[in-house]
């Protein structure tokens, strides 16, 4: 009986979860931007005091990398805390951007690795494929980026839903199977 508690208990933060980000998906995606800002400033901080307590030992270029990149991810995530407690409207236009601006870069290399790969001789057609759909992909966001936010957070929201459900009846429905099974053995 007990050993469905942790799925029932899952399955019920699931749906909770879902509800949440149908009923206010900005304040969500807020929430989630803020928690990741707070993990970039505690990992950044634990890795420079990591560095600074074994940083003799780890070598000179391993201390130089890793300390600029514990600096730069502590900047990251203050930055990321400021904006989402100043604005969390503009946090959220922003991941969407950042997000249109990875997938323009993407088709920007896939296109010149198609031209340096056809200059071999060596193209094959899904790439030409991938190329335009990160380009329009890009667009979209770029063009739409407050409908895509809702969209997308929809439908992430009855995935979650609808899995947290589906989890919280396997629970119930074990626990009332086990709860039969227990009461046949007594009967006997």
């Amino acid at each position: 009986m007990k050993k469905y508690i942790p799925l029932l208990l899952s399955g019920a933060l699931m749906v909770f979860t879902g509800i949440y980000m149908i009923l206010n998906p900005d304040s969500f995606l807020t929430v989630v931007i803020l928690v990741f800002g707070i993990y970039l400033i505690i990992d950044a901080v634990r890795t420079l005091l990591f560095m600074r307590r074994f940083g003799d030992d780890a070598g000179r270029i391993f201390l130089g990398v890793s300390t600029g990149k514990a600096i730069m991810n502590l900047v990251m995530g203050l930055l990321v805390v400021i904006i989402a407690l100043a604005s969390p409207r503009l946090i959220t236009t922003l991941v969407v951007y950042i997000a249109g601006a990875a997938f323009l870069l993407t088709g920007l290399v896939d296109l010149f690795d198609l031209i340096a790969l056809s200059r071999m001789g060596a193209v094959w057609q899904g790439m030409g494929l991938e190329t335009v759909l990160s380009f329009v992909f890009a667009l979209i966001l770029f063009l739409f980026p407050n409908f895509l936010t809702g969209v997308i957070m929809t439908l992430f929201a009855a995935i979650l839903l609808s899995s947290g459900a589906l989890m919280v009846y396997g629970a119930v429905s074990q626990m009332i199977f086990a709860r039969k099974i227990t009461k046949m053995g007594e009967s006997k």
